[in-house]
């Protein structure tokens, strides 16, 4: 008996407090909440809520005020046709970079494919098609509807027509790449689109004769962007085939300088790869050549690289 009168004792001594102890937090917590007695709203009275609510009030009203006039500035400053940073002092440092499609994916760089089973070609053939379009006439429209006529330009474009975007036909891609033969992807052949990069009111400027370099000697005309394409090692060359470019002269000087002008497109030239050596994955990089284009592997100036497999 006196064992368990004992034992009984302990316990309400242990759990005595640990109750009251809990009852007690929980009704601080509520007087923290709110304190009748005091009139305090989580350990604040009415008046100073209300002078800590004036003074956030007047403090983000400044920060409002600061960011809104620098935001003015910086858009008075701002001209919406032309970047803040020209020439050298811009990002892309007077060099064009070069894009490629077919890129379905845009974690891959290769253009794998089975010529004998549609599925293994469509994605490419589609994406093609999908990026062409916007060069199809009811595309290229303006508001205006002022766009010049290229078509009669052989040299630079008149600096009088500068503002207006020159219109690119997609006649002059040729006829061996197009939709109708899968842009050559069921032969075999595939044809690979490539597109300059925009840089404002950058003019391309040509080679002579004599300071043409030997790998455009064969496509070079003197007032165009020439193309070439090549297998990056001795065996890629062997196995990649013949080459033929749409058109054959590069991307015209006409096309230039891009101004940001309503409606513009870049020029195109489609690569065709005839007879590439099937089951070879050919390492390819194409480079774009005028007198004031640098070519960088690192920066990919002037230049694209990707990989072709015919299956």
């Amino acid at each position: 008996m006196a064992s368990t009168a004992g034992s009984t004792a302990v316990d309400t001594a242990i759990s005595g407090p640990q109750s009251g102890g809990i009852s007690q937090r929980l009704s601080d917590f509520c007087t923290f909440l709110y304190d009748s007695e005091q009139g305090k709203v989580l350990g604040r009275t009415g008046k100073s809520w209300g002078q800590i609510g004036f003074f956030y009030l007047i403090y983000y009203a400044c920060l409002t005020g600061f960011f809104a006039g620098m935001l003015a500035v910086f858009y008075h400053t701002l001209d919406w046709n032309t970047p803040k940073l020209l020439g050298s002092d811009s990002l892309l440092k007077q060099t064009p970079g070069l894009a490629f499609r077919p890129l379905p994916n845009v974690e891959t760089t290769l253009i794998r494919f089975n010529k004998a089973r549609a599925s293994t070609y469509t994605p490419y053939v589609d994406h093609i098609e999908s990026f062409i379009q916007y060069y199809e006439n009811e595309y290229q429209q303006t508001e205006s509807g002022i766009m010049v006529d290229c078509s009669t330009f052989t040299e630079y474009r008149p600096l009088d027509d500068w503002d207006k975007a020159c219109r690119f036909d997609i006649v002059d891609l040729g006829a061996d790449c197009v939709k109708q033969q899968s842009f050559g992807y069921e032969d075999g052949q595939p044809c690979v689109l490539l597109k300059l990069n925009r840089i404002f009111d950058w003019m391309p400027e040509p080679y002579t004769n004599e300071t043409r370099p030997s790998e455009i000697a064969d496509t070079w005309s003197e007032y165009s962007i020439s193309v070439n394409c090549e297998g990056e090692n001795p065996a890629d060359k062997d196995n990649i085939g013949d080459i033929y470019y749409f058109p054959k002269s590069g991307f015209h000087f006409k096309y230039f300088p891009y101004r940001n002008q309503q409606g513009y497109r870049s020029p195109l030239v489609f690569v065709r790869f005839d007879n590439p050596n099937p089951a070879q994955l050919l390492m390819i990089t194409c480079k774009v050549y005028a007198k004031n284009i640098k070519h960088d592997a690192m920066e990919r100036a002037g230049m694209v690289h990707f990989e072709l497999m015919v299956d």
